[in-house]
């Protein structure tokens, strides 16, 4: 054991800081007193609920901004500011921040990576929503940022439209073809941006091929694909179905869940998604170590040997929608179907209640763990 204890604490440091995932971190700050000495621990687990203090509204971005641990009500508060006079969020993909300084007439739009302090800038862009990334600026040499763009919200309909950008460009391109109605989520894979939106719409964006902006390869009529697989049975819990995408382990699952108004039941999907026709027969009920984590646009999963806050073959649930949910957060296991339900922190039921204070919208996972040196004193 000696010779554990006398590794160099600078070297121990330099070991640490490589590693990715919270419960690497917490092992090393147990071995012993000396390396409980060399290495910071952490300040807080993740992933993160970023909630909202926006007005709510069924096409908007996150807007004024704030991080929160899913259980017990703590906020988090990151030791390095965000970069002056951008107050405004619309996205969190990958670990980074696209921050402007005024959702209609920017001035100022840019990516921010909160550890590292990484700012990339980006062309302004009026109404943005959301933006996603293809991959991390800091690690992928050929990355592309894609924003969505407000148009129109009427009773009838939320219309918006595709900007890409890639390193470079001197501005954004706008996509080809009509409008989008809201995206309810956006994932990549295999060279190719799929999308979600309220109609029950799926868009599939080839960034491969040498044509920019990227041309639509496909699009598909969820609803039809689901009402093949149940027919004219009841959707479980009866509820309205709304999709998600998720990239897990190489693969793009598809997840329904099924509202009315909260969550009533959720399914995973395994689509071959080079068929000519989606079909949903490949059922997933067993994530193995990993959970899926759903909100508005983003969605990702994490393993719970290397994320030690959550709970393995479950689904974690955010979002406002077309109603104001009752709970901060929802977990639902797939093993068991047991839906846990997390309830808004404390702070936020004080006054005058949830309406005039923050509202979860999505997940926030930062790249590396959240150590103490990085939190806000």
């Amino acid at each position: 054991m000696s010779g554990w204890t006398s590794i160099p604490a600078d070297l121990l440091a330099e070991i640490s800081g490589r590693l990715e995932g919270d419960a690497d971190r917490i092992h090393i700050h147990q071995v012993c007193s000396h390396w409980r000495a060399s290495t910071s621990g952490l300040a807080a687990c993740r992933p993160w609920i970023v909630a909202g203090r926006e007005p709510w509204s069924l096409l908007g971005p996150v807007g004024q901004h704030s991080f929160w641990l899913p259980l017990g009500g703590r906020r988090i508060y990151l030791g390095t500011p965000a970069p002056a006079g951008l107050p405004y969020c619309c996205g969190t993909p990958l670990g980074w921040l696209a921050l402007m300084d005024n959702l209609q007439s920017p001035t100022r739009f840019l990516l921010w990576e909160p550890l590292s302090k990484a700012e990339i800038f980006l062309p302004c862009l009026p109404f943005v929503l959301q933006v996603f990334l293809s991959g991390d600026p800091l690690t992928s040499p050929d990355w592309m940022a894609i924003a969505s763009q407000k148009l129109y919200t009427t009773s009838a309909s939320m219309g918006q439209t595709l900007f890409f950008w890639r390193p470079g460009d001197a501005a954004w391109t706008m996509q080809l073809g009509r409008p989008n109605g809201r995206i309810d989520s956006a994932a990549f894979h295999q060279g190719k941006f799929y999308v979600t939106d309220i109609g029950w719409g799926l868009h599939v964006y080839d960034l491969v091929f040498d044509r920019f902006p990227p041309k639509v390869v496909g699009r598909t009529n969820l609803y039809c694909s689901l009402r093949a697989r149940h027919g004219f049975r009841q959707f479980p819990g009866g509820g309205r179905p709304t999709w998600y995408l998720v990239a897990f382990n190489g693969e793009l699952l598809l997840v329904v869940t099924y509202r009315a108004p909260n969550i009533k039941a959720v399914e995973v999907f395994r689509p071959d998604w080079a068929a000519e026709r989606l079909e949903l027969q490949d059922k997933v009920t067993d994530l193995g170590e990993y959970s899926l984590f759903l909100g508005r646009g983003d969605a990702f999963a994490l393993c719970a040997k290397e994320f030690t806050m959550i709970r393995r073959n479950c689904v974690y649930f955010v979002e406002h929608d077309t109603v104001k949910h009752q709970d901060w957060a929802i977990v639902l296991d797939l093993g068991s179907n047991v839906v846990q339900k997390i309830p808004y922190p404390e702070e936020q039921m004080e006054g005058a209640g949830k309406s005039n204070h923050w509202l979860a919208y999505s997940w926030f996972c930062l790249r590396r763990p959240f150590l103490k040196g990085d939190e806000a004193q």
